[in-house]
């Protein structure tokens, strides 16, 4: 029926189904949209093989690698030869033979730029260099038929003839970050008897002021980025995150990402030192982009560790938690901080359960109270009514007393 079914094709399903190792299987969900909320009706796993043989295994036997050993031939299960650690890509010419060590981290491939002649037979060796569950990376060169698959700490390798000349690009074909679209670079095929003509490019030129206030906002912006990162590694080190195993490893990738500061933060101070402002602009937007990989992992674990450490929920406050999933309440609410709408964390103490499963139930019975005008002056922004069932609503109370009695968690 039109307008009554929506099919979601989503990537990453971490946590939704047992793990099977380092590759998650992808996730289909068909949802509801004909009544007043989207209702999640199924959830699929969706493998890459088409299978033929199944065996049925208790989940409790399952005790998968999380992620590979960085390096490791997912084939042999074995350290690959072939293995490249940052800093160590290279490529490497022997007559026709061009072999390419390279790496892959959100969101870069590393070298972002190839150059072969055309006739050369090229191979090129990938390491990921990923910590964090199912950030799978794909590799795929546009019109050579060459794709491979990269779990976190594998190497891949794809060989293949460059015959025709010209620019192809490569790329991640696995979605793996807000920045996944800047994950990608050029291979440029020469003909070796030919000369190229250089194109100039025009640029547009900042002046001296408008390189040094983007400079200024760069600089303002990473320090309250590095803000929230301390504040998260406070957190997860006074909590023991060690003690959890699938949270050491996310710690460990957000880690990875935040060592690779200071090299960048050396470049972008000798650029300023050396008066060139356009430089240093680009060194501190790349150190930008480690630190937004850094704070999302570490946020991640931080939400998972908040779980790990928080009491049991009862039935009632675990059906209110997914309604309020349901209901989109987290558009607005982020729980433990203000966002576009206020923290939850306290309601029920300063409002009383009756008060909140009233406004959860129906929102514009509650909008001429003093207490309700000064939420909406101040956010600017009304709570819609979500059309939530009584019984919604009360399991709803019963998550944000959840929420209260693990407070300090989050």
């Amino acid at each position: 029926m039109l307008g009554q079914w929506l099919l979601a094709l989503d990537k990453l399903s971490i946590d939704r189904f047992n793990p099977v190792g380092p590759l998650h299987p992808q996730n289909h969900q068909l949802i509801d949209i004909g009544g007043p909320k989207m209702e999640l009706t199924y959830d699929l796993p969706i493998p890459l093989g088409e299978p033929h043989d199944v065996v049925s295994i208790e989940a409790k036997k399952l005790n998968p690698k999380a992620t590979y050993d960085i390096g490791t031939d997912s084939r042999t299960e074995q350290a690959s030869p072939f293995a490249t650690l940052a800093g160590q890509e290279r490529i490497v010419r022997d007559g026709k033979n061009v072999t390419v060590y390279a790496t892959m981290v959100r969101s870069h491939i590393n070298p972002e730029r190839i150059t072969v002649n055309k006739g050369d037979h090229v191979t090129i060796h990938l390491s990921s260099l990923e910590r964090a569950q199912d950030e799978t990376h794909g590799f795929a060169v546009d019109g050579l038929n060459v794709h491979a698959s990269l779990e976190p700490g594998k190497t891949a390798t794809v060989e293949f003839d460059a015959l025709d000349e010209g620019v192809f690009p490569y790329y991640c074909t696995e979605f793996c970050s807000a920045l996944h679209l800047e994950m990608m670079g050029y291979l440029m095929v020469k003909d070796p008897n030919k000369s190229y003509e250089s194109t100039a490019v025009k640029s547009i030129s900042l002046t001296k002021e408008q390189l040094e206030a983007q400079y200024k906002k760069i600089i303002e912006t990473n320090k309250a980025t590095d803000t929230v990162i301390q504040a998260v590694v406070k957190y997860l080190k006074e909590k023991g995150y060690e003690k959890y195993p699938t949270i050491a490893a996310l710690v460990a990738d957000a880690l990875d990402q935040y060592g690779k500061i200071p090299e960048v933060k050396a470049k972008a101070d000798k650029a300023l030192k050396a008066g060139d402002l356009n430089q240093a602009v680009l060194w501190e937007n790349q150190i930008w982009q480690y630190m937004v990989k850094t704070a999302d992992v570490g946020l991640r674990a931080k939400a998972r560790l908040a779980r790990e450490l928080a009491t049991p929920m009862t039935e009632a406050a675990s059906r209110g938690e997914k309604a309020y999933l349901r209901g989109g309440c987290n558009g607005c609410h982020v729980i433990g901080q203000v966002s576009s709408g206020p923290d939850l964390t306290g309601a029920i103490a300063r409002k009383g359960e009756q008060w909140v499963y009233e406004f959860t139930l129906k929102p514009e019975s509650k909008f001429n109270e003093p207490y309700t005008k000064a939420l909406i002056e101040y956010f600017n922004l009304r709570m819609p009514n979500q059309h939530m069932t009584e019984a919604e609503s009360k399991d709803i109370v019963e998550y944000m007393k959840w929420i209260d009695a693990n407070a300090d968690l989050f």
